[in-house]
């Protein structure tokens, strides 16, 4: 009896909002295809399309969706498929055709560590805190990648990057959700806000950037590492109390 009374399906209200994480992918698929038609500016424009995507399905599925005992479509599960496409997959074929990172051996395996640790990230059983702070560096390649380009450095630079962020995915650090995370939201907010319109205002001159440019592209990257500096010392700080009582 309690399982005909079971709802089988979503809402429309569900699907709807089911629809609208969908969209998320479409704008990866347009970054990808701007990416192979060697379209910079658009393949960054898209990306941080599927980031604002991302960014407001989640609020919206936690206030709007039912609680469907039956449920068809995991919404948890479909982010996470998108995630990896928008904010891993699709930034590395950008890495490799707008030459952030050479096309040789170096090149290939740094691609393969950024993919291979981000897939990994993806399939952990606790990779949030009850507080919403990600372990391990959360595979935000899309906004990584871009700003690598942008600053223009030589691939040795890139790789030793990217190699020490992969490193950061599979461990234990905490880095901080942007929308849901309590402590320094509004800072995260901002910056992460800040960071994103940087990239595409300075993507239309990308070889003309100056100094004071490439300071602002590393703004938030800084205030964010400053954010999980800041945690981690709160977080050891807290542990050792517990530990001497």
């Amino acid at each position: 009896m309690k399982r005909r009374e079971a709802r089988a399906s979503e809402t429309r209200m569900d699907l709807s909002i089911h629809a609208l994480t969908v969209t998320g992918i479409l704008a990866g698929m347009a970054s990808l295809v701007a990416v192979l038609n060697s379209e910079p500016t658009k393949a960054i424009i898209w990306m941080m399309l599927a980031v604002v995507i991302d960014g407001i399905d989640g609020p919206i599925a936690r206030r709007w969706m039912t609680d469907s005992e039956l449920p068809r479509f995991d919404g948890y599960i479909l982010d996470l498929v998108i995630d990896y496409v928008t904010c891993v997959l699709v930034p590395c074929a950008f890495m490799w055709e707008f030459n952030v990172v050479n096309h040789g051996i170096t090149g290939q395996l740094t691609i393969a560590a950024v993919l291979g640790s981000a897939a990994l990230w993806f399939s952990q059983t606790n990779m949030e805190t009850e507080d919403h702070w990600f372990r391990g560096f959360p595979a935000a390649w899309n906004l990584v990648i871009p700003t690598l380009w942008l600053l223009d450095e030589r691939p040795e630079f890139n790789i030793l990057v990217c190699v020490g962020l992969s490193v950061l995915t599979l461990s234990t650090i905490q880095f901080p959700h942007t929308i849901r995370v309590g402590r320094f939201r509004y800072v995260n907010v901002a910056v992460t806000v800040l960071w994103m319109v940087s990239l595409i205002v300075l993507s239309f001159h990308a070889d003309q950037i100056n100094t004071a440019e490439q300071l602002l592209l590393l703004v938030a990257p800084l205030t964010i590492g400053t954010m999980v500096t800041m945690h981690e010392l709160e977080t050891k700080r807290m542990a050792a109390q517990q530990t001497t009582l």
